[in-house]
């Protein structure tokens, strides 16, 4: 997989809720690269004089002419974001890169499931197969707090009423009265929502402890794993997924090519967590082993988590993605 780097300029602002807005995004000149529905880009930006990046999935789909993020208020580059970028300010992005999209993963009546902000490449796949597919047999479930933390409510409402195949339902926390979803989305619910479930292919994003509680909900329905695709933003620090070493030692020494330095790191810590940990800092921007920003040369016995980006000499050189490897022995890094 590729991407590119490039400049593009904010040529539009929006407001979307209360701690979310959208950002849309040309080229200086020519056009933009080929971008699939559901796909991410990763945005540049320096914060107190030192730079900073993070991906995020764009909420446009492949028929806009212009690429657009939709950004929640919350954490360091967020924020800054909300707080300074500006129509007319350019900004250097990386990108297009991802698998989370329909046109890897094909199904002729998907299900769409969200939560929060996972609703961005939902949105943008909807949009992108409504194109192509104007009678396509949608499902699209999402969960909100409340009315006002719903993102695209209104544009969603008007899609969903102009395509007679497309069926929506909205779960609140805090809702009206006379609400037909009221709470969080149960195996109850689900079924009422969608009878045929297990014919269906089923698109996930969301938080973490979301996406973990639905998948787990979803394969106790009998869903067959082949059936469930998952947006992978938001992999803990401390992965699951790392084979247990019986050394007994409870760490194992992260050690520092070009300084020398020593870092302590936990069986089934991911390395960028171990480093900024212990304080220092590394390049990551998506740190779910999709972006490749998080690059480093290793020497040791590790277990990578992800392999994206990354090509059989890569793999031979002992390079990995910080933010999806962990240690299963000591390990020395260069990055």
């Amino acid at each position: 997989m590729t991407s590119t780097s490039f400049t593009l300029r904010c040529i539009d602002r929006l407001a979307d809720t209360h701690d979310v807005a959208s950002w849309r995004f040309a080229p200086l000149e020519g056009t933009l690269p080929p971008v699939l529905a559901g796909q991410c880009v990763t945005l540049h930006t320096e914060i107190d004089g030192q730079p900073h990046c993070r991906a995020y999935t764009l909420s446009s789909s492949p028929q806009d002419p212009f690429w657009q993020v939709t950004i929640k208020d919350v954490g360091l580059v967020s924020h800054h974001l909300h707080q300074s970028l500006q129509v007319g300010d350019e900004i250097r992005v990386d990108g297009p890169f991802g698998d989370f999209h329909l046109t890897a993963l094909p199904c002729e009546r998907p299900l769409l499931l969200s939560a929060g902000s996972g609703i961005t490449p939902m949105w943008a796949m909807l949009r992108d197969e409504l194109a192509k597919r104007p009678d396509a047999d949608i499902r699209f479930i999402h969960s909100a707090r409340s009315p006002e933390d719903v993102i695209f409510a209104n544009e969603l409402a008007a899609l969903a009423a102009a395509h007679a195949g497309v069926r929506h339902a909205l779960i609140l926390e805090e809702a009206p009265a006379d609400h037909p979803w009221v709470g969080r989305l149960g195996p109850e619910m689900l079924k009422e929502l969608a009878p045929d479930l297990l014919s269906r292919h089923v698109y996930l994003c969301g938080p973490a402890p979301y996406m973990e509680t639905v998948s787990a909900m979803l394969a106790a329905l009998g869903l067959p794993v082949e059936q469930l695709h998952q947006e992978s933003f938001g992999l803990p620090a401390t992965t699951s997924g790392a084979v247990p070493v019986n050394t007994g030692s409870d760490h194992f020494w992260l050690t520092l090519k070009k300084s020398g330095k020593k870092v302590k790191i936990l069986p089934g810590q991911t390395l960028l967590a171990a480093l900024e940990g212990a304080g220092e800092t590394m390049m990551a921007a998506c740190r779910a082993g999709v972006c490749g920003a998080c690059r480093c040369t290793t020497t040791g016995e590790i277990e990578r988590q992800s392999v994206m980006t990354l090509s059989a000499q890569d793999l031979e050189s002992g390079v990995a993605l910080a933010c999806s490897c962990t240690a299963r022995g000591d390990v020395s890094l260069d990055y």
